[in-house]
């Protein structure tokens, strides 16, 4: 149970490094909709899912020994950022809310892309799952296991959805979106090239 312990204090490590998640779940909070926040989290859950699913049979591990498709995995991912970066940083005013929700597509999609064409995320479940999963014996530990860094993910985004739709905290955020969103949109660009780049 304490390297159970451990692992889960990884996993909520990670989940709070400021990154494309963080960044897309306070875009589509600041909206001003904490519900687009959350189908926002379940999106990226969603992704976190199939990379332990991947991880776990093994197609993360043949993802990452052919250098092509996992190249291809890279780029896809770095367009996706710098195209969700340069819709961010072309928020003009609070009036164009409704215009900037639609181009940025449905918020479980675009959460699900974000953390889907991440292939440093990918890798790490492989070297997590690989060593950890692979020792255990018992399946419910197993399945704690694949479980942990989705429910971690969750709450964690969740904690943070809940504190930026607070209403005093939205006035103030609603105030300030615009320069927000572009700083949002800058780090997502920045982002997508260091992705792309490797």
């Amino acid at each position: 149970m304490t390297e159970w312990l451990i692992f889960t204090g990884v996993m909520l490590l990670g989940a709070m490094l400021p990154g494309a998640n963080t960044a897309i779940i306070l875009r589509n909070t600041l909206q001003g909709s904490r519900r687009r926040g959350f189908i926002t989290a379940l999106g990226l859950a969603t992704a976190l899912t199939i990379h332990v699913i991947l991880s776990v049979i093994g197609l993360a591990a043949l993802i990452e020994s052919i250098p092509a498709l996992y190249t291809a995995i890279r780029w896809l991912g770095s367009a996706y950022l710098i195209y969700l970066g340069v819709v961010y940083l072309a928020t003009r005013s609070d009036a164009k809310t409704e215009s900037a929700e639609k181009s940025s597509g449905h918020p479980f999609i675009a959460g699900m892309m974000v953390s889907l064409f991440n292939p440093k995320l990918l890798i790490m479940f492989v070297a997590i799952f690989s060593h950890v999963v692979a020792e255990i014996q018992s399946v419910t530990m197993q399945v704690l296991y694949c479980a942990t860094p989705i429910l971690v993910e969750l709450s964690w985004l969740s904690m943070i959805i809940l504190l930026l739709s607070r209403p005093a905290i939205q006035r103030w955020l609603k105030r300030v979106r615009v320069k927000i969103e572009r700083l949002i949109g800058g780090g997502l660009v920045l982002l997508g090239i260091k992705l792309g780049l490797g």
